[in-house]
């Protein structure tokens, strides 16, 4: 079987051992590895290292056996002893094939199997209603048995000798699980991966079937904002594109998801000729600006992490459920512990297969592992735990059928996820070229007219309609849930929700001797509960924003709740009245603080903030000051990791200075540090601007592509242009110059409003030395900005 990456670059190990046995003596092969291992020591050496910490490998297997996998140090799942790849089979396979290079014959591997360029135009007839869904099944089921490309594939009901029978006199099973019609959803797609008319498509659709559809972590489109609450989830990434307390109100479902872009756990990259005037506006972004997503999030670390921002969705949404959807990783069930444990309501488990929309070339197939492996494995970590009956499990990842649906149900899942299926049911053809802008469908691209696909080049364009393309959808998925009930029913069921953790019902029926499912589908103890209550999980203290109370740190999300309720009656085009306090001079406030502000919010904090402050605000205006102590001395005024994470619009002051990480994602805010930074500063900007009286510290602007960032030019304290220069981050592609006669205007009225504050606060020098700086921009500033700047007073970072 396949070795699957989880890196983008990672070496496949099956490839090493059959170059080793293909071109030289099966002797060879320890001389080999161990030839590697000091090539890999000499250049550690060179380099000052002599121990590498903290980087696991990130590959892993499937059907490589376990003496392999051991000797060449390689997690390894479904193998066994009598069946994988094993010695015997890699010498003889690897015989083969150097007897084919001697030869000179072409001895390139295979490339892998794929179902959708076979089956697509079978699902495209049932959602046009020019066939019935038996006749798509049928065409799966014969690719499926013939060419497995998913662990599923070798798996049968018990007692079936294949897939359930197309007949059966019994009445069908129930499908509605939780508040909606099936058990299962149209998987997260963004506005910007998906056109106008599909996005819009999708989400109609599953509100007149009574299904979930969760959009993508690209804003969303101002008037849907709370038009489908119970039908349509959000995804949320903290400090990602759109999101906002208007976002975080928009639905019942707010779906996290660790690591950006199409396929979790890869960064996410939009490029900029699909950003829109429209994609934009849903972004709270810059036309004509490639979108970055990193490929971790910056405020998550750990579990305790993960818990920080789930309860800061439930504080500024208290009705929400909350999802956290990962990449199937080695360790997926302790992973799924975690997630329970954070607080989260659902956890969402995403496989190596699929992508959609935006996923980048090498990320279709080498982001994860089988998703039958991480549903099997987090239900039974789940359930040995005591924490599957306070958590719902969903998956997604190349699912195409009810037959999907039911054995991954029988696996573990609650709920299962469809995003190719939901384009090919309004006609994709199965390019894989969504990130290229150019579908000739007009399905992942923002070309909306024939003129604008033959500027573009593009040949046969075919722009989508809206009520077909619901039409379609409702169709398909209609027919979807009626063979489910089937398929149920045919098993003995009576609900489709009696299905979940059934191992019992699946029996592994192929590939015998490349994989062994004996794991897979072994017994679980668990009874499914009733309905599951919302939980409230105890711990974090939520502050109200109370005018002139002292904040501690375990004062977390202050007025964050206040933002939720502004939301949400903007939502409701309810009036809407101003929220400002000003603490208690000398509180510290906790993680959190002004966490998904919105327009109307103004705090005042004399004292500090710690990680978060200010993070995915839409509006506000938060100023953090240093507070006069005993002897009479201003101290402190600084903030924690993460300041201004995402922030898409308002004004944030801080005197102090802040750690790692400030204004990551910087999209539209303004921001000025009065304090030093430390590190990391302004990656991924796409908009706003920022000023930094202080060291910027080092690493900064990695990733940035939009906005300005003003610095402080002050070569006394050794804050020169070369020193400047160096604090930018190797890859960062930006460059820096003396401010001219369009920058001064934001400069001036960005350090002026810095200045008021400081004297508000009974700092009249402070005050006074920031305006001072006025007097001479020139001198005291430099200006940053993405790209190359074609000029005799360019400054290059490279």
């Amino acid at each position: 079987m396949v070795a699957l990456a989880l890196g983008a670059d990672a070496v496949n190990p099956y490839l090493l051992l059959e170059y080793a046995i293909a071109t030289a003596d099966p002797d060879a092969l320890g001389n080999l590895i161990e030839a590697l291992r000091k090539g890999v020591e000499k250049v550690l050496s060179t380099l000052g290292v002599h121990e590498l910490r903290g980087y696991g490998r990130q590959l892993s297997a499937v059907g490589l056996a376990p003496e392999v996998a051991h000797f060449i140090d390689l997690e390894t799942f479904c193998a066994s002893d009598d069946a994988g790849l094993g010695w015997e089979r890699i010498a003889d396979e690897g015989f083969n094939r150097a007897s084919m290079l001697r030869e000179r014959r072409d001895a390139r591997l295979e490339p892998a199997f794929r179902i959708w360029p076979r089956a697509w135009k079978a699902a495209l007839a049932v959602a046009n209603g020019e066939a019935p869904y038996a006749t798509y099944a049928e065409r799966l089921r014969e690719l499926e048995v013939a060419h497995p490309v998913s662990l599923r594939h070798l798996l049968d009901f018990a007692g079936e000798g294949g897939s359930a029978p197309l007949e059966t006199p019994l009445l069908p099973a129930d499908t509605r699980t939780g508040e909606h019609a099936a058990p299962f959803y149209i998987s997260s797609m963004s506005f910007g991966s998906q056109g106008e008319t599909a996005y819009r498509a999708y989400a109609e659709a599953m509100a007149r079937l009574d299904l979930l559809c969760v959009n993508g972590e690209g804003g969303e489109l101002p008037d849907l904002i709370g038009r489908y609450p119970r039908n349509r989830g959000q995804q949320i990434a903290s400090g990602r594109f759109g999101v906002s307390a208007l976002l975080a109100n928009s639905s019942n479902y707010l779906e996290i998801k660790i690591g950006q872009g199409a396929k979790p756990g890869e960064g996410g990259h939009l490029p900029a000729r699909k950003v829109s005037q429209k994609v934009a506006l849903a972004r709270n972004a810059v036309p004509g600006v490639d979108l970055i997503s990193p490929s971790n999030n910056h405020d998550i670390y750990s579990i305790e992490d993960l818990a920080q921002v789930v309860h800061e969705l439930k504080t500024v949404n208290p009705r929400a459920r909350v999802s956290v959807k990962v990449p199937v990783v080695p360790d997926i069930g302790i992973i799924a512990v975690g997630i329970a444990k954070s607080g989260a309501d659902i956890v969402t488990l995403s496989g190596y297969d699929g992508g959609t929309g935006a996923a980048r070339q090498h990320a279709l197939r080498r982001a994860g592992l089988p998703v039958e492996i991480g549903v099997a494995q987090a239900h039974r970590a789940l359930v040995a735990s005591g924490l599957r009956d306070v958590v719902e499990l969903w998956c997604d990842g190349g699912m195409k059928s009810a037959v999907d649906i039911a054995k991954m149900l029988c696996l573990g899942a609650d709920r299962v996820g469809f995003g190719t299926l939901a384009m090919v049911a309004i006609g994709c053809t199965i390019c894989r070229g969504c990130q290229l802008d150019t579908c000739h469908v007009g399905i992942a691209t923002q070309l909306a007219t024939v003129a604008e696909a033959t500027d573009r080049g593009v040949k046969r364009f075919e722009p989508r309609e809206f009520d077909r393309a619901v039409e379609n959808l409702c169709r398909f998925f209609t027919a979807l849930r009626e063979e489910l009930a089937r398929v149920a029913a045919s098993l003995g069921a009576s609900a489709a929700a009696d299905l979940v953790g059934r191992t019992d019902l699946l029996v592994q029926a192929r590939g015998h001797d490349r994989v062994d499912l004996r794991e897979l589908v072994a017994p679980v103890e668990w009874t499914r509960p009733g309905r599951r209550a919302v939980r409230v999980v105890a711990g974090v203290a939520v502050a109200a924003a109370e005018e002139g109370r002292a904040l501690r740190a375990d004062d977390r999300f202050v007025a964050t709740d206040a933002s939720g309720e502004l939301a949400r009656l903007r939502i409701a085009g309810a009036s809407v009245a101003d929220v400002a306090s000003t603490f208690r001079e000398g509180s510290i406030a906790g993680n959190g603080f002004a966490a998904y502000a919105t327009e109307g919010v103004a705090l005042t904090l004399r004292g500090g903030a710690q990680d978060g402050a200010a993070k995915t605000a839409l509006g506000g205006a938060v100023a953090i000051l240093k507070a006069r102590n005993a002897a009479g001395r201003f101290v402190d005024g600084s903030v924690g990791k993460c300041f201004g994470y995402g922030a898409q619009r308002g004004r944030f002051l801080v005197q102090g200075g802040a750690d790692a990480r400030a204004a990551i994602r910087l999209s539209g805010a303004e921001v000025v540090f009065g304090g030093d930074l430390c590190g990391f500063a302004f990656e991924y900007m796409t908009g706003g601007k920022a000023v930094v009286l202080g060291d910027p510290g080092r690493w900064i602007c990695s990733g940035m592509s939009g906005g300005v960032v003003y610095l402080r030019h002050d070569p006394r304290r050794g804050l020169d242009d070369a020193a400047l220069r160096d604090r930018f981050a190797k890859g960062a592609k930006v460059h820096m110059r003396p401010p001219r006669e369009e920058d001064v205007p934001a400069l001036r009225e960005l350090v002026l409003a810095y200045a008021a504050a400081l004297r508000d606060s009974g700092q009249g020098d402070g005050a006074e030395q920031a305006s001072a700086l006025l007097a001479d921009p020139a001198a005291n500033f430099r200006v940053v900005r993405p790209g190359a700047e074609i000029t005799d007073q360019t400054i290059s970072t490279e």
